[in-house]
């Protein structure tokens, strides 16, 4: 709804002049995910978590329950969203005990939704969050993070947020997940991540291994931080193996050993050697090797990678 050139009788124009309405729908087991979680906090700011509507629908998210699981598996009391919460399609919200707080440090845009809740401290290491009714007997999104999630250039996790870099990508999945950028103080509450990637690509079909980009940098800026390595393939039953070399053929990473594929989809290198350590900026080969074990089909793909410091 929007309204143009309406003034009061003192002749004040009027400031918000747009309103977004609609019908809420019943909300699907896959409309809700979680999308990003700061559970160590910084000395002035508060933990939060952040859900996103990834269905065309606006939901009433009034009373469903955020909480966690104990070890026996059961879920504690945890807290509600508050009365008349929506959410938009394609939105974002924020739970926090403090939410002008958390608005502050993080410089949020005016756009962020960040609302202030009941609150149970995270626990700084893991935990399993649970987005659930208010009975407790529908789970829409749940998550065990941890961490050691973190990029390795994160030496001190207090104050970073993980945040989701598709909220189509796995949910229980330490690749779907990555640091908050420095340049918004580590975190994006309310509103779209600074680790956000497109995951389609438009590339030709008859490419069955790609890189995007070719060239990254790896240095948690929001950036270019993830390289996505593409896949497609052309039946099912492939299984797959991809390995990073540096220039002179040692081994760096071996991001897949044995994988089943899907018909399509991607793997991630975030520039991390298999112990854990940041590569140095140059030159890389992938080499991706895609066979199937019914037909002895094989095809392998040499390719470089270049790790830069922008």
């Amino acid at each position: 709804l929007q309204i143009s050139n309406l003034k009061d009788l003192a002749g004040n124009q009027l400031t918000v002049n747009e309103r977004t309405i609609g019908i809420c729908e019943a909300i699907g087991t896959n409309d809700l995910v979680f999308n990003e979680v700061m559970f160590e906090n910084p000395d002035s700011s508060a933990e939060y978590i952040e859900i996103y509507n990834k269905s065309d629908k606006l939901l009433d998210v009034s009373g469903l329950i955020f909480t966690t699981r104990k070890t026996d598996g059961t879920l504690n009391t945890g807290n509600s969203i508050p009365n008349q919460t929506l959410l938009l399609p394609q939105s974002y919200l924020a739970m926090t005990p403090d939410a002008e707080k958390v608005r502050n440090y993080h410089s949020c845009p005016s756009e962020s939704n960040i609302i202030t809740t009941e609150w149970s401290t995270l626990n700084n290491e893991s935990a399993t969050l649970v987005l659930t009714n208010a009975k407790k007997d529908t789970v829409f999104d749940e998550l065990t993070y941890n961490t050691k999630w973190h990029h390795a250039l994160v030496k001190n996790p207090k104050g970073v947020a993980l945040e989701r870099i598709n909220p189509d990508m796995p949910t229980q999945n330490s690749s779907s997940w990555h640091s908050a950028a420095s340049e918004v103080n580590y975190g994006t509450p309310g509103y779209k991540n600074s680790q956000f990637r497109e995951i389609s690509s438009n590339e030709k079909p008859e490419k069955f291994v790609w890189t995007e980009p070719e060239a990254f940098s790896p240095d948690n800026d929001g950036v270019d931080d993830v390289c996505f390595i593409h896949y497609k393939t052309d039946t099912n039953g492939y299984v797959a193996n991809a390995l990073i070399f540096n220039a002179v053929g040692v081994k760096v990473n071996q991001l897949a050993s044995n994988i089943l594929l899907a018909n399509e989809g991607f793997l991630t290198w975030d520039g991390k050697t298999d112990k854990g350590k940041n590569a140095n900026v140059g030159v890389y080969v992938l080499y991706f090797e895609m066979f199937n074990p019914q037909t002895g089909f094989r095809k392998q793909q040499k390719m470089p990678i270049v790790v830069s410091s922008r």
